[in-house]
């Protein structure tokens, strides 16, 4: 057998020269071989004894030193037999030898304590002596323990005075855990658990340590936790106990607990090193014991997610994905799979998360924010805070919304939501449209309430962002807080009311005459949607209210009132870019409430709003690539819509065919001329909704319709189409083509000129565009000449010198600016159970409910527009008065 001998205070080899003669013999006339075989060492007696050398850095081992040792063999011998517990020993046989050269100290061990084939590195103390695994100390309580056999155990004693401060674990690459250690030594320990931890047994860290006895746990069927852990004086880690599921007591006496005072345990100390080694070991339970499968992992150590699962529960999380189908995702459903995983786990793992996800929130947004702006110059940040530092309303914009803002910003809708983040701040977005028809966002903002003062910080630090340009026209909800605020932040910008709302609550109010009179809901909603002219809007009004005698009726007058805010014929000439009411804003709040978690934190809100904005990107350069690359096939031959393929993108031209095949219905009713038509629908004439559409045509470049789609979307509307169809004309009139709708108007030199503007503020975007710049130069079609080829040459010749001799001062890094939070909002989230639904609470709710539709009388309709803090109108019922 063989073992290492090497120099542990500086990693030097011991060579054979440095111990002794290629060829001793020892005062017992046995003869020792030393073979040559660089590193380990094996040294050889004919006796068959083995002997462990350890150098060290004062000394080696010598020849003075083997032969004081054969001499402490046979004086020694009485030390052995009693480590060993027999009398029939030979210690040049069966004994183990250990060398101090320091101190002299000669160490003997049973060679079925520790293999000497094993190598075993060994833990310096504190007095700077080698340790070898497998102390006769142990050896004793093994002993008494009625442990047979050899071990794998590896155990590290360190004696003395420990450490006071250092490192809670230790680094040791290239030495075999403890656990692997157990597995490839487990069949020479037959009958004996795998991984008992056996006093002395070393350990790299506290996990280690816990996984270990978490392995003995299961062989033996009890669960462990983590327990008391003691610091000393220096605040520095000295031992931690690892002890039975079922220690201690419930503080609740009458609960239902596993805990009943067991004190199995082990104590776990620090060493000099970082490594932590088995003090003491309890193995005496007071409790029944799981023997089956199914028992042992209902143990909550047992129920451990492997770190490839929790990072995938974790990423599923992040992105909403409910626990139940978290479970169905990773296969822990599946009750009869060996590795099924228990929900609880499951659960357990999520509430760590959401834990650490609470762990300074504010100091998380502000440097994913600082990130961004990092990576975006054009960033602009918005926060409102109060006296104590805490955050009240927060805006935020990137490049990309700043210079959609530019382009498309002409009209803009605005919607808040809740129950979108921890804070339960109401959340708004301001929406547009690009030239594809698609939603674009131009900003987010978080706002404490819905009142007036709110909404007017977020509409002034929007403006201000957006370099002080407000939008033509602005849609929101019947919000009279938003009204005010848009009087004072944007006083010459048109606000008008989202018509979906307005016809939601008519059906609200209205429903029974709905059902009541039949052609009551035709006749409304031919009023609200085709009349375009004012007088005739208000007679039909006044008509409906006395044909179904509605005179009275509130809510009508009401909605009257505030006609202007809603009704067709008083904002049909608003430009409003096809949008008459807040979906867009709707749709966007509810993908955004698909991605983000209710009760999200605040570094997580932002985090999915800037993926919520980098799909809407995503999308928008699909629709890019359809209109510029995808051919588009005709549906009629008409050389009109040739021109409109041409001019406009992909969705737009869809709209102008669309309108094209609708116009087919027209015909020519009166015309004056080439410059004045009527029409009229061939589908409705003669009855009594025949409506009568005028058209006048101003040259070759102008022509106009009285239906107002034009000046409200920007397109031409059917009736126009079927003029020119009529006149044959084979291209729109260049002043009705609006640019917003084109295919270019937001590709070629505009996205140019922001890579351009970004790049003034960041130096890896200022080489890209150099090199782009460059690039387009040189690909050009066109045919370069000398003088260009001379100017771009010393233009770059004369840049690159300038560059060289100039010291620039270091840029300091984009950090965001003005003053920030020190803290979030309180959380309104309320975890736990929710209230009972058993079947008191539902008979307590059903006499809740009784005692409030007895009390109450009919409810009146509610004042509209919704005021900020409406007055309460009650009316007591005969039952309250008697």
């Amino acid at each position: 057998m063989a073992a290492s001998a090497t120099n542990r205070g500086n990693g030097e080899v011991v060579g054979p020269s440095q111990l002794l003669n290629p060829k001793h013999t020892g005062p017992n006339g046995d003869e020792i071989q030393i073979q040559d075989t660089g590193n380990p060492i094996k040294v050889n007696a004919q006796s068959g004894c083995d002997f462990s050398i350890e150098g060290c850095t004062s000394m080696y081992p010598t020849a003075e030193n083997i032969s004081g040792l054969m001499d402490g063999i046979a004086q020694d011998r009485s030390v052995e037999n009693q480590a060993r517990g027999t009398n029939n020993v030979n210690a040049t046989k069966d004994c183990n030898i250990l060398i101090q050269p320091e101190s002299g100290r000669v160490t003997i061990v049973p060679r079925n304590v520790v293999q000497p084939s094993e190598e075993i590195p060994a833990s310096p103390d504190v007095n700077n002596r080698e340790v070898r695994h497998g102390a006769v100390d142990s050896i004793d309580k093994r002993q008494e323990a009625g442990v047979q056999g050899s071990t794998s155990k590896p155990t590290c004693r360190t004696r003395g005075k420990r450490p006071r401060e250092g490192l809670d674990y230790r680094i040791a690459p290239n030495e075999e855990t403890a656990i692997a250690r157990a597995i490839r030594t487990a069949e020479s320990r037959a009958g004996e658990a795998i991984f008992y931890p056996y006093e002395g047994t070393c350990f790299n860290s506290v996990e280690e340590a816990k996984d270990f006895y978490n392995l003995y746990s299961w062989e033996k069927g009890f669960g462990i936790r983590l327990c008391r852990r003691v610091k000393n004086t220096k605040s520095f880690h000295a031992s931690q106990d690892i002890v039975c599921s079922c220690e201690g007591w419930d503080r609740n006496p009458n609960s239902a607990s596993a805990r009943r005072g067991c004190k199995a345990k082990i104590r776990l100390l620090r060493g000099t090193d970082g490594c932590w080694f088995v003090k003491t070991i309890i193995d005496e339970h007071t409790h029944r014991l799981t023997e089956a499968y199914d028992e042992n992992k209902q143990w909550p150590s047992h129920g451990w997610l492997d770190p490839t699962t929790k990072e995938m529960v974790r990423k599923l999380r992040d992105n909403n994905v409910t626990l139940s189908r978290v479970c169905n995702i990773v296969g822990m459903g599946n009750t009869e799979s060996p590795a099924c995983i228990r929900k609880e786990a499951v659960r357990a793992w999520c509430a760590k998360l959401s834990q650490q996800n609470l762990l300074d929130d504010i100091g998380k947004s502000i440097s994913l924010l600082e990130d961004m702006k990092k990576k975006d110059p054009l960033l602009e940040t918005r926060f409102r805070v109060d006296k104590n530092g805490m955050m009240q309303s927060m805006l935020w914009c990137t490049g990309k919304n700043r210079w959609d803002y530019s382009n498309f910003g002409d009209a803009i809708t605005f919607d808040t939501t809740y129950r979108t983040n921890l804070y339960s701040l109401p959340f708004g977005m301001f929406i547009g449209v690009n030239n594809h028809f698609q939603t674009v966002v131009f900003g987010g903002v978080l706002v404490t309430s819905e009142k007036a003062s709110d909404f007017h910080w977020a509409f002034s630090e929007f403006i201000d962002i957006m370099g002080g340009k407000a939008p033509v026209t602005l849609l929101t909800d019947q919000c009279a807080a938003m009204a005010k605020a848009r009087r004072t932040a944007m006083p010459n910008t048109k606000h008008r009311w989202c018509r979906w709302h307005v016809l939601k609550e008519a059906k609200k109010y209205l429903g029974h005459y709905f059902s009541k009179y039949s052609k009551f809901k035709n006749e409304f909603k031919s009023l609200v949607t085709f009349i375009t002219d004012k007088e005739e809007f208000e007679r039909e009004w006044k008509q409906l209210q006395t044909r179904y005698q509605l005179s009275k009726n509130k809510f009508l007058n009401r909605l009257f009132k505030y006609r202007e805010m809603w009704a067709k014929p008083y904002f049909m000439h608003d430009f409003c870019a096809g949008m008459t009411s807040t979906q867009r804003s709707e749709s966007a709040n509810h993908m955004i409430k698909t991605i983000i978690q209710k009760a999200a934190p605040m570094h997580k809100f932002v985090s999915k709003f800037n993926e919520f904005q980098a799909g809407r990107k995503s999308e928008e350069c699909t629709q890019n690539f359809a209109t510029l690359q995808v051919s588009r096939r005709l549906s009629t031959r008409v050389p009109i819509e040739g021109h409109a393929n041409e001019v406009y993108t992909k969705r737009m031209y869809e709209h102008f065919s669309n309108q094209l095949y609708e116009s087919g219905s027209f015909i020519v009713k009166e015309r004056e001329g080439s410059t004045k038509i009527t029409l009229i629908d061939s589908r409705l004439e003669g009855t009594e909704i025949e409506r009568k559409i005028h058209v006048c045509v101003e040259g070759e470049d102008w022509i106009q319709c009285d239906c107002g789609l034009y000046e409200h979307m920007g397109m031409l509307c059917r009736h126009a189409i079927k003029v020119l169809t009529l006149l044959d004309r084979r291209k729109i009139p260049p002043k009705n083509i609006l640019q917003r709708w084109t295919k270019f108007f937001d590709n070629g030199n505009k996205n140019k000129e922001y890579q351009m503007m970004v790049a003034k503020e960041n130096e890896q975007l200022r080489r890209k565009a150099i090199v782009s710049k460059a690039f387009e130069l040189a690909t050009t079609e066109a045919r370069i000449s000398n003088f260009t080829y001379e100017e771009a040459m010393d233009a770059l010749t004369r840049a690159s010198t300038s560059s060289t001799k100039e010291n620039e001062e270091d840029e300091s890094p984009a950090v965001l600016t003005g003053e920030l939070p020190t803290s979030c909002p309180p959380s309104t989230y309320k975890g736990g159970r929710p209230r009972s639904t058993g079947h008191r609470s539902w008979l307590d709710n059903i006499d809740k409910d009784k005692k409030e539709k007895n009390g109450k009388a009919e409810k009146e309709a509610r004042d509209w527009p919704r005021e900020e803090n409406p007055a309460t109108k009650k009316k007591r019922s005969i039952r309250e008065i008697f």
